[in-house]
């Protein structure tokens, strides 16, 4: 069987748009190829139309659409998706990130009369008029339109919200396809959802998985030698990058923290962003990378890991921690404390309030007992939920079902 799997990236989210996977599906029996819109490297498998004028043609549709505040509406290149090999030769489609500046949402009925369509939903994008994250804004249930918050991503120029969502529920009430989430959190907002009642879209559960044979609890100490962390400290670790994933709460928390073990902030993302920390705290940045072995040694030698994340669809980093056995502590009301098993295994504080994040911290580092027992909990959680062999399975028994579905 050969699926095509189509994305807006390659590196990025690699563990999420199957490339990782892709020498699993092949045990599988599984031929996965990937056609990405943004390629950063050459890489067997993988390739890209964005070059020509298809690249050209695409920034003169960029700019028409910021102009006339639409979204992923006019973009030509379905078609030019169709002629490619790749997809000529495919038993079935995966859709994963095509909202990026490059597909329209109304060549979806198209391409699903074309191939069996799977789209995996990685951010609620699908279900608004516009924005990536609607927060505590409800107005997806009801058609959009009169959107409080414009500005948030993606940003429009004017309220074109209800005609946005209008053109979405145009093209999924005439496409076919399996839609997949990996939260039960995002699980409940697609049956929530208007746009996803149509008899044409099938919905299904599958979380995501980690190699729980990287991902593991033991090599604490050789970890943080590796990285230069005292042995004596407590280690806090978070992904430093953006609102969305609870900076700027994290920042607050940490300036109200008291205690009295030395404490190195472990952080990957942007660098620089813990500076004002640096008379206060050790503080280790290694910055964004896509090297599992750093990760993994990142992981190992930590003691916590924060993920205040204040919009977050699933969450690969915190099931990474939980299988390296790290309790994680979350925001509620996103996806995470779902994922963590707060308030049994993880720890869940209300949303945005640094004061309870810096509470929850401080009993972490003043209880080593309990931290050692939600850590030990978090890795027999993930052994129970979060198995990449697990998941494998699961997609490739989707793949067959829906090839012979649509036999």
């Amino acid at each position: 069987m050969r699926v095509l799997q189509i994305n807006g990236y390659q590196s990025p989210g690699r563990r999420f748009n199957g490339l990782a996977i892709t020498p699993l599906l092949k045990e599988e029996g599984i031929h996965s190829e990937h056609l990405v819109w943004e390629q950063d490297k050459q890489e067997q498998g993988v390739s890209s139309i964005n070059h020509g004028w298809t690249a050209k043609l695409n920034k003169i549709v960029t700019k028409l659409e910021k102009k006339l505040s639409l979204q992923s509406t006019l973009y030509p290149h379905a078609r030019e998706i169709a002629r490619q090999d790749q997809f000529r030769n495919a038993d079935a489609v995966h859709l994963h990130i095509i909202h990026s500046g490059y597909m329209s949402i109304r060549s979806l009925p198209w391409l699903s009369k074309k191939k069996p369509l799977i789209w995996t939903l990685h951010d609620p994008w699908a279900l608004t008029g516009h924005c990536i994250h609607p927060g505590d804004c409800q107005r997806w249930k009801i058609g959009c339109g009169q959107c409080p918050s414009l500005d948030s991503l993606f940003a429009l120029r004017k309220d074109n919200t209800k005609f946005l969502f209008a053109q979405k529920k145009k093209s999924y009430s005439r496409m076919k396809a399996d839609v997949v989430v990996a939260s039960e959190w995002m699980l409940k907002n697609v049956q929530s959802s208007p746009l996803f009642q149509f008899e044409g879209i099938r919905v299904h559960h599958i979380p995501f998985g980690i190699d729980l044979d990287k991902f593991t609890p033991d090599g604490s100490d050789v970890a943080r030698q590796r990285l230069e962390i005292p042995a004596n400290h407590a280690v806090l670790m978070f992904r430093a990058e953006g609102e969305f994933k609870g900076v700027p709460y994290i920042l607050k928390a940490l300036e109200q923290l008291h205690v009295e073990q030395p404490i190195t902030l472990l952080t990957v993302g942007m660098k620089g962003v813990v500076d004002q920390f640096k008379d206060r705290f050790n503080i280790v940045d290694l910055g964004w990378t896509n090297d599992d072995e750093l990760l993994v040694n990142a992981f190992k030698a930590s003691d916590v890991f924060l993920m205040p994340s204040t919009a977050e669809t699933f969450g690969v980093m915190a099931i990474e921690a939980m299988a390296c056995g790290k309790p994680v502590i979350c925001f509620e009301g996103t996806a995470l404390p779902g994922i963590v098993d707060a308030p049994d295994v993880g720890i869940s504080v209300p949303i945005r309030d640094a004061k309870a994040l810096s509470e929850a911290i401080e009993k972490m580092i003043r209880f080593p007992d309990e931290r050692k027992a939600r850590g030990i909990a978090s890795r027999q959680s993930a052994e129970r939920k979060f198995s990449l062999t697990t998941h494998v399975q699961k997609i490739s028994d989707l793949y067959r079902e829906v090839v012979s579905r649509c036999a």
